[in-house]
């Protein structure tokens, strides 16, 4: 196509404008004539800064000099009150001839300093025509005093003192404490003045540069936009590309980790059943695979509630509970749960003396003993056959308690006493067993961390389970501590402030106190499960829930106790069941949570208000659940239930529950 001519010279132009755009000379010759406007600029800048603070200098000197004179005046006056005490000690010739010679001295300059301050004081005039007046009455009264000195006893001089000279000389030191305040508010005020003056100067120079360099950006950008955008694009997008390598990266990690554990008791769990299926008729091989089964599907149990706990304290939505509990119980309990384990090992499993105060403690026994549990149990998985395992508690001493205490470990735990005493449990956990590395030991509470020891890759865990220890001690209150050296063991120590209980036992625990007077008296007794399988056929029980697996299994095992099952399969049937029944028809009932028509929450809160209503006590209810989150646990105990069970439940858990709320003579208290 043939350009018309007239376009010609409009192209010419724009090519023009373009290499003197690319020209590097113009860009010089730029450079060079902002930079010299900007040199000027600045140099105009420092001579105008030059001359305000002359001015400043000017109008300080004033205030200066009032202040100076207020502040000699404050050193004489207070000369004036020690010449005059000597007055009251002796008063011989010399002593008289001394004072009168040394307050011609001081008088003589205190006049001139008062009249500097009364000529050059113009905040508060008022005050320095008074200071100067004030002064007068005194030279009159100091004359008087000295003349009184000569001939007068110790008591008149005395009193002349406390009534005529003291009561002034205060006086003139509080109008000279005002004359220097006022002196100093208006050099501050001079000061603020100039700053001010500064301050705009220097924006209006801002504003100016800003324009000027900008400008000069611009220019800048117009001649290098191109590249700038292409430079922009390529860090979007290396930007990008990085977070979304992380992401992959984190979600690669989280799926390593956990993957492997997931499958390997799943896997067991579907080959057990096939094994099982295969070989029926075979009973002690059937009984064989079905308990491998029952200890990786614990196993899987133990990863998904480890994953589900880390997930919950990382988003923040984890609660500590605040009940009653004792120690010593709780160390008794999981010795009970750790030695069996220990002993099919062969380890030496040392427990010392529950050194610990009488009396309960306020805090979380759940989530104690949960981080207990996964100390030892690792204390036991690490240590090698015939090795040993150490597990103490003490409660520390008031020196040591306070002494960690001013460390800051209590701060936490003191916002939730409220002002109870604070006790400090120190739990040591030991073993001697493989150790691990330093570089290990300082990552040891980071989530997905694992030693690779390749002897023991065949150890379980996700590598969660130091990581919820030490978040849930730190929500706690307390602190987690390790020490440790490959081949050498491991001691980890947990200081924990708990609140000192004060109150009646099962008062603040959420149940029957009832049950827990039952709990007492039965506590002592130690019959094997087969010995109490039947013992509680006199009993009956409603069970309430909706999943038919589920369900059949908990008939299965409350039915092992003897007792008389009635089924229900929503919380509406089972609110029924109970206004139907005559009162005390059932010892116990087992309501699930989570049901169609109505939750067991919304059924606890119908059967203990219709009990309420008609004078008669409620039996004790059960909530069964999967949730096992303190939240969950409190609000099931709001709704007036008196027990909880965490689904699996197994067959000790069913018994416990018999032993604590049905008592064996088969009448409820």
């Amino acid at each position: 196509m043939t350009i018309p001519s007239t376009s010609a010279p409009s192209f010419k132009r724009e090519s023009l404008l373009n290499r003197l755009l690319n020209s590097n000379a113009v860009f010089g010759v730029a450079v060079a004539v902002i930079t010299a406007l900007l040199v000027c600029f600045y140099g105009m800048l420092h001579m105008n800064m030059d001359e305000i603070s002359a001015e400043t200098e000017a109008l300080k000197e004033r205030p200066y000099t009032v202040a100076v004179a207020a502040g000699r005046a404050e050193t004489l006056l207070m000369q004036l009150r020690t010449l005059d005490d000597r007055l009251t000690f002796t008063r011989s010739d010399e002593t008289v001839d001394s004072v009168r010679s040394e307050f011609e001295e001081i008088d003589g300059e205190l006049r001139e300093r008062l009249a500097v301050i009364a000529e050059r004081h113009r905040i508060d005039a008022a005050t320095a025509q008074s200071l100067a007046k004030q002064y007068e009455e005194f030279r009159l009264r100091q004359n008087r005093l000295i003349e009184l000195a000569a001939t007068s006893s110790t008591e008149e001089v005395t009193r002349f003192l406390e009534e005529d000279i003291d009561p002034l000389l205060d006086s003139m030191l509080a109008a000279d404490a005002d004359v220097i305040a006022g002196a100093s508010r208006s050099f501050d005020q001079l000061y603020e003045t100039a700053a001010d003056t500064r301050a705009d100067t220097l924006l209006t120079a801002t504003v100016l540069m800003v324009a000027v360099v900008g400008a000069f950006a611009l220019f800048i950008i117009v001649i290098r936009r191109k590249n700038l955008q292409q430079e922009h694009l390529q860090l979007s997008l290396r930007h990008a590309l990085e977070r979304e390598q992380e992401a992959n990266e984190a979600k690669s990690r989280f799926l390593s980790n956990v993957s492997h554990d997931i499958r390997t008791p799943l896997t067991a769990i579907i080959g057990l059943t096939d094994i099982s299926i295969e070989h029926a008729a075979e009973r002690d091989r059937v009984s064989e695979s079905l308990a491998k089964i029952k200890l990786s599907s614990h196993h899987l149990l133990n990863l998904v509630n480890d994953v589900l706990d880390m997930s919950k304290i990382e988003s923040g939505r984890i609660d500590i509970g605040h009940a009653p509990f004792d120690v010593c119980d709780l160390v008794e309990m999981l010795v009970s749960i750790v030695r069996p384990q220990a002993d099919t090992k062969h380890l030496d499993f040392v427990v010392g003396r529950c050194d610990v105060r009488p009396g309960l403690v306020v805090g979380d026994e759940v989530r104690v003993s949960q981080v207990l549990i996964n100390l030892l149990g690792n204390a036991v998985k690490y240590t090698e056959p015939y090795g040993t395992v150490r597990f103490s508690v003490t409660e520390l001493d008031g020196d040591e308690a306070e002494r960690v205490c001013a460390e800051g470990l209590c701060d936490a735990r003191a916002a939730i006493a409220e002002g109870h005493v604070l006790r400090v449990m120190k739990f040591v956990v030991e073993d001697d067993g493989v150790g691990m590395s330093p570089e290990f030991v300082a990552h040891i509470f980071d989530p997905f961390e694992r030693e690779d020891v390749p002897s023991r890759s065949s150890e379980e865990g996700t590598g969660l389970g130091m990581a919820i220890a030490k978040s849930l001690v730190e929500r706690m209150g307390g602190s987690i501590d390790v020490e440790s050296a490959r081949g050498r063991g491991s001691r980890f120590t947990l200081l924990l402030p708990v609140e000192h209980y004060e109150g009646g036992e099962g008062a603040r625990s959420g149940l029957d106190p009832a049950a827990v007077s039952r709990r007492k008296a039965q506590g002592g007794r130690c019959d094997s499960l087969s010995e109490l399988e039947g013992a509680w056929s006199d009993a009956r029980v409603l069970l309430a829930e909706d999943d038919e697996i589920v369900g059949e299994i908990a008939e299965e095992l409350i039915g092992r106790t003897g007792a008389t099952i009635d089924r229900v399969w929503d919380g509406a049937e089972a609110v029924e069941a109970l206004e139907r029944a005559a009162a005390g028809t059932y010892d116990l009932v087992f309501m699930d949570v989570q049901m169609p028509r109505m939750d067991g929450l919304e059924a606890a809160r119908a059967i203990v208000a219709d009990c309420e209503r008609s004078g008669r006590a409620h039996p004790p209810i059960i909530a069964m659940t999967a949730n096992a989150y303190v939240e969950d646990r409190k609000r099931a105990y709001d709704a007036g239930m008196d027990g909880y069970a965490v689904k699996p439940i197994d067959k000790e858990e069913i018994f416990k529950l018999f032993r604590t709320y049905v008592p064996l003579d088969g009448k409820r208290a």
